[in-house]
């Protein structure tokens, strides 16, 4: 039994110390030039130990294989196990040099780590080594074979430290069953929890994002667990969505997303005001008595809605909210059949505001109460601009929690902290909040209603209300802007009302808002990035599904809602749920307005599977 435990706890020990001291090295040294960014020794330190997560998980994958073999081996008596290994450990060296080596050697011409797509090189390898000196080929095999060898030595001191020169598990007939199995199975148990973690989550690579640096997240980022588990987030969008022909689609998507125009109505009195975007989860009509909701839950956003800009016929893009990011942050439409922020060598591709902020001199925050590295949140937030991630893990202790991270009062005092130390620092600053509150359990430090679900609204309500009242009263009100949008919708009924649960608020408040008013055009979720940039008098050419609800081009007023293999378009003729499974529409069946949806979708689908 000693012998089995000894065995599996240096496989796994040794092969996370070749992580450390091999593989990251030799990734960041080899890559280091393509970073243009100042490294500093503490953040060297930093990239390592963050990566010790992944790099643990990706030990834990390794050592799974030898744990299988042991427990086919444990029921023949008497077997030396060490020649079977050694053979075992051969492959497995091969392998991890398979993926180490062209994970290091390619990320300067990718610029992101090696993920399952590579394997459609592996089916037409001439072109794919066409490109390539037969010497540039041949030492790269001479690599692959040298960190392999390294690799083998470290798992074979595992076989030398437990079975020395018996070779045996040590044990005979039916001991070696009674013994051994059960061990086996607890150590598997114990490589599973490593695995997947014991958060409310799975975990997922964006364990690894910690910067606003890619480059040391991806040296943080173990490249066996990145391969392994990009095979579960398998590309979807070479093959879905696909209704036309590309030319026919094309020509009707021509004109659907104006990129450029003027600027019919000016909302803020100043062009570089500080920035907050609330980011709320769950906001929709249902509690907002200005939207045509019921009233008396959310009384301080009606309130405040009289006091701002209200665009008042507002749908979201998705039904999840790392969808839903993706279309607030980059003016992307959700995808029916998967989530971009999935895919992490797309992100760094995305358009997205915060970067356009950041590279216009603001100083760019997220914070969220919660874990930002569930559901790749992380990754995302970082990538798309924001130097500074602010989260569960390293707020410092501000006040109550529910299983999901801190309630929204205490991040809302924090944050007030925050705006005043950076209004006085003098720099023009952009922060991403991201609410929790109104998130099942709906358990609350309030009450004021029976009801959980109303009652976690109005608890969020309560807190916003007491923040922009404390804002109001300082400095720091003068030149800010606050939008308050939501990630998607909510519906309360037991039947899900798919053409009420997008419709969702987008309110800008603040000294820097000229007047308050209502817009009552059709706008969707995704076109916040190009309005708020328009009102800024910064490009967003670049935001490709985004339209800038302001300006003289926005002749076609339009919303497009996705939900798991579905979508509703609506415009100002009526709207219409499609179903992609069955191919039919189910409610409002419309030849243009399905059309319509189509188009974007398989734009949008097309789109993604060229970056």
């Amino acid at each position: 039994m000693v012998t089995t435990l000894i065995f599996i706890v240096s496989h796994f020990l040794l092969s996370l110390l070749f992580f450390i001291i091999v593989q990251k090295p030799l990734f960041f040294l080899y890559n280091r030039r393509v970073c243009n960014e100042r490294i500093t020794f503490a953040q060297v330190m930093k990239t390592v130990a963050v990566g010790v997560k992944t790099d643990s998980i990706a030990a834990a994958y390794l050592t799974g294989l030898p744990l299988i073999v042991l427990l086919l081996l444990s029921f023949i008596p008497g077997i030396r196990v060490v020649e079977v290994f050694v053979g075992c450990d051969v492959l497995l060296s091969l392998a991890v040099s398979a993926i180490v080596v062209p994970d290091t050697v390619l990320y300067r011409f990718w610029q992101y780590k090696l993920e399952s797509s590579v394997m459609s090189y592996l089916r037409h390898p001439k072109g794919a080594f066409a490109s390539v000196s037969f010497l540039f080929v041949a030492l790269g095999i001479i690599v692959l074979l040298a960190v392999a060898a390294v690799y083998f030595v470290f798992v074979y001191a595992a076989l030398c430290l437990a079975f020395g020169n018996d070779g045996t598990l040590g044990l005979s007939g039916i001991w070696q069953h009674i013994l051994v199995v059960p061990e086996i199975l607890v150590m598997a148990a114990c490589l599973f929890v490593v695995i997947r973690g014991l958060g409310v989550r799975p975990n997922n690579p964006a364990k690894a994002y910690f910067s606003g640096v890619q480059f040391l997240n991806h040296c943080a980022l173990n490249p066996i667990y990145n391969f392994i588990y990009s095979f579960s987030v398998a590309d979807k969008y070479a093959r879905d969505c696909r209704y036309f022909s590309h030319d026919e689609c094309a020509k009707d998507f021509e004109g659907l997303f104006p990129t450029e125009g003027k600027t019919t109505r000016e909302l803020l009195s100043t062009k570089r005001p500080d920035i907050l975007l609330i980011v709320w989860e769950s906001l929709s009509y249902r509690y907002l008595g200005c939207l045509g909701g019921e009233s008396g839950v959310m009384p301080n956003f009606d309130r405040l809605a009289d006091e701002g800009v209200l665009f008042t016929r507002c749908d979201c893009g998705s039904f999840r909210t790392d969808r839903g990011l993706a279309c607030v942050l980059s003016g992307l439409p959700g995808q029916p059949t998967e989530s971009v922020i999935k895919h992490t060598r797309l992100l760094p591709k995305l358009p997205a505001f915060p970067r356009v902020l950041r590279d216009a001199g603001y100083d760019t925050m997220a914070l969220h109460g919660g874990d930002c590295f569930i559901m790749h949140k992380a990754d995302y937030y970082l990538t798309a601009g924001h130097t500074t991630l602010m989260d569960e893990k390293n707020l410092p202790d501000i006040g109550l929690k529910n299983r999901w991270g801190y309630h929204d009062g205490p991040v809302f005092d924090w944050l007030y902290s925050d705006i005043q130390r950076k209004t006085a620092a003098g720099r023009p600053w952009f922060t991403t909040f991201q609410t929790l509150s109104s998130h099942e359990p709906f358990e609350v430090p309030f009450n004021k209603f029976t009801d959980k679900i109303k009652n976690s609204y109005a608890y969020s309500d309560d807190c916003f209300g007491r923040f922009i009242d404390k804002l109001k009263a300082s400095p720091a009100w003068d030149n800010l802007l606050v939008i308050v949008t939501g990630d998607h919708g909510f519906n309360s009924s037991e039947v899900m009302v798919r053409e009420k649960y997008p419709h969702i608020p987008v309110l800008m408040l603040g000294g820097a808002v000229k007047q308050p008013v209502k817009i009552d055009k059709i706008m969707a979720q995704t076109d916040i990035a190009a309005t708020l940039l328009g009102q800024l008098g910064l490009p967003h050419g670049e935001f490709k599904f985004s339209r800038d609800v302001l300006a003289d081009t926005y002749t076609y007023p339009f919303a497009l809602h996705t939900y798991n293999n579905g979508f509703l378009f609506r415009d100002e003729t009526g709207f219409t749920v499609f179903d992609n499974v069955s191919g039919k529409p189910l409610e409002n069946p419309d030849p243009h307005r399905e059309h319509m949806g189509k188009v974007i979708l398989q734009t949008v689908y097309e789109y993604l599977s060229k970056l």
